[in-house]
């Protein structure tokens, strides 16, 4: 199975603190994951902080559309013990998400709809999310 990297990743990963290899061990070796129909989201935690990664399976690859690094302090009330990677993407959405209007369903910066199992990943502020990201790791 091929490993395929979304541009906002092969762009932003350096900026963002997302490594390949820590991509690639946590879809391999998660500590945690969720499944919605054909996409999935797995968290690994890498001591000081967790790697959540969201992805798309299909018969011959693995597409990774977006990885986050996340130090517990970003997400404060947000168990990451033993961490469910839907809520803590909902969570990261909630606090560093734009919003989008979508239509049947308003403004919004993440939305998993179960009937249907459409799923939004969301657009991070990254000025805010980076910020927070370098004031946590000094």
């Amino acid at each position: 199975m091929d490993f395929l990297y979304s541009g906002l990743i092969a762009n932003y990963m350096d900026v963002m603190g997302t490594p390949k290899h820590a991509i690639d061990e946590t879809f391999n070796k998660p500590d945690a994951s969720d499944v919605l129909t054909d996409k999935g989201v797995s968290m690994k935690d890498f001591g000081d902080f967790w790697m959540l990664v969201v992805f798309q399976l299909d018969d011959q690859n693995v597409r990774f559309m977006n990885a986050y690094r996340i130090y517990p302090q970003m997400l404060p009330g947000v168990d990451l013990r033993r961490p469910k990677p839907i809520a803590v993407l909902a969570a990261l959405m909630d606090k560093y998400g734009i919003e989008k209007d979508v239509p049947g369903y308003g403004p919004i910066k993440f939305l998993v709809e179960r009937g249907s199992k459409v799923f939004f990943p969301g657009i991070l502020d990254i000025d805010k999310y980076l910020a927070d990201m370098q004031k946590i790791a000094q």
